[in-house]
């Protein structure tokens, strides 16, 4: 909360995004900066992705854009922020080994949207032409890998779809 209120930043937990688990956002007219951070998040990942974000805010404001947004610059900041919680925070032992973890590895991203499911298989760890099932029950197959997006093929109307490669799948045999 302390940094919230000396950093002037508008906090906003916000409703499950299947696109991002939380945002940073600089608003130039107002000069203004918000952070928002998704509500379904486990305590830990809720503050890892906060400190994500703010780490967003103060590389913004010492590179004012100009460096790439997890890039090395980003990476040193957010390494020092977890270093920093670590030290100030009265962490659980399996919370300070994401911290570590995070700490040893900044990532840009977590490996799956279900982060207590350590088991879950994504779109990006299945091999090309595979046939996967969606928690909403749609199956896909999947085609080309994108960037971070997989071009899928619908199986009962076999349209295209682009797919995150984040995305919580069942394989289908």
């Amino acid at each position: 909360m302390r940094q919230i209120q000396s950093e002037g930043i508008f906090f906003r937990i916000s409703s499950p995004r299947k696109s991002k688990l939380g945002d940073y956002r600089y608003n130039k007219i107002r000069n203004t900066h918000s952070i928002s951070v998704n509500i379904d998040l486990s305590e830990i990942h809720f503050l890892i992705t906060f400190i994500h974000e703010l780490a967003h805010k103060k590389c913004h404001e010492l590179h004012l854009g100009r460096v790439a947004s997890h890039g090395k610059e980003w990476k040193q900041i957010f390494v020092e922020l977890l270093e920093e919680a670590k030290e100030e925070l009265k962490l659980k032992s399996t919370w300070e080994e994401e911290i570590m973890r995070n700490i040893n590895s900044p990532r840009a991203t977590f490996t799956g949207f279900n982060l207590d499911d350590t088991d879950a298989l994504s779109v990006s760890d299945l091999s090309l032409y595979s046939k996967f099932e969606l928690k909403n029950g749609r199956k896909f197959q999947l085609i080309k890998k994108r960037r971070t997006r997989y071009l899928c093929s619908d199986l009962v109307n076999e349209q295209l779809y682009s797919v995150s490669g984040k995305a919580i799948v069942q394989k289908v045999l």
